[in-house]
């Protein structure tokens, strides 16, 4: 008994939405046939339509296809060296501690006079 009472529930739930779609077509259908529109009654029903079709929201992002519009897609590979020869990343030296902490206390300088700092550290690297 109580599984015919949930199915009946369940089956009023899901048809909700089928009645407030037939109530808003009786609606829009009395009032184009009313008169009141100023429009025959076709050009009402159509017009009544399409405006609700423009103004309803567009679908998710995840309900689109994702290829038509390219999104998520990988980007593309960065293109061949010129001459089949690309020069190896600038690697910094290491240093030793000393130097790090110079080169650190080189911020700390005016702006002007830190070129100077970093350059008179590195020259000191081997």
């Amino acid at each position: 008994m109580k599984k015919i009472a949930v199915l009946a529930l369940l089956g009023l739930v899901h048809a909700a939405p089928a009645f407030a779609q037939r109530d808003m077509y009786e609606a829009d259908r009395r009032y184009c046939a009313s008169g009141r529109s100023g429009y025959d009654f076709n050009t009402c029903m159509y017009r009544l339509q399409n405006d609700r079709r423009r103004y309803e929201p567009p679908p998710p992002r995840y309900e689109r296809d994702p290829y038509a519009e390219g999104w998520r897609r990988e980007p593309p590979p960065p293109p061949p060296p010129a001459y089949g020869w690309q020069p190896e990343p600038a690697q910094r030296p290491r240093l030793s501690d000393m130097q790090e902490r110079a080169l650190a206390n080189c911020a700390m300088l005016a702006p002007r006079d830190q070129p100077r700092c970093r350059a008179t550290v590195m020259s000191t690297v081997r």
